[in-house]
């Protein structure tokens, strides 16, 4: 709203405390803090970008470990191949990360390129992969239509076979409640960590 209305309608400027201080300290609250060194540029991200761009990368390892397990359990091995072919697109993200945590300088603009690139290669490993899990469940490109060709024909809808398959289940090592909070803890204290915490280094100006 602030954008559409421009930044002086509604008194939002660069870095204005908002949710409290909760989703960007004032220029002077931060400047206080005992570490700090550097003034944030005009350009740094505020805290809810960064649980943003934190729970993407984090939620992805997550999801790539448990298509890891879900091969173990299956015992289909070709699974394990998907998670390598979600690697390109876990660096993609951490390419957007790192050149944010160096406030976008055009010294980097070439990870904007990478990321992309990244991108690109991630979705072709995980077609792939995908292609291969296809095939080892014994699908073949005559089931791209997955109808039977006629009422006559023995070939019944993929889905009927899928739902066919005996459902394996296993104890799960911790509670969805606990996956959840160290989810929330870590992408919490890694968007404070490097907001307000890079301040007092050097490396990243």
């Amino acid at each position: 709203v602030s954008c559409a209305l421009g930044t002086n309608v509604l008194g939002i400027e660069t870095h204005s405390p908002f949710l409290f201080g909760a989703g960007d300290l004032s220029e002077t609250a931060t400047l206080a803090l005992p570490w700090v060194t550097h003034s944030e540029p005009v350009n740094a991200l505020s805290i809810p970008t960064w649980i943003i761009h934190f729970s993407s990368v984090i939620e992805y390892l997550v999801a790539m470990n448990l298509v890891w397990k879900f091969s173990q359990v299956t015992q289909n091995e070709k699974w394990k191949g998907l998670t390598w072919g979600m690697l390109p697109l876990h660096a993609s993200g951490i390419c957007a990360c790192t050149y944010h945590f160096f406030y976008n300088p055009s010294s980097l603009q070439f990870l904007v390129s990478m990321q992309a690139g990244f991108t690109l290669l991630g979705n072709i490993t995980c077609m792939i992969a995908a292609y291969r899990i296809a095939k080892s469940n014994g699908w073949n490109f005559d089931e791209v239509n997955p109808f039977p060709r006629s009422n006559s024909d023995p070939r019944g809808l993929i889905a009927d076979g899928i739902a066919a398959t005996p459902l394996t289940l296993v104890e799960p090592e911790e509670t969805n409640q606990v996956l959840v909070a160290k989810v929330v803890g870590l992408t919490l204290f890694l968007s404070y960590l490097v907001k307000y915490g890079s301040l007092g280094i050097d490396f990243p100006f």
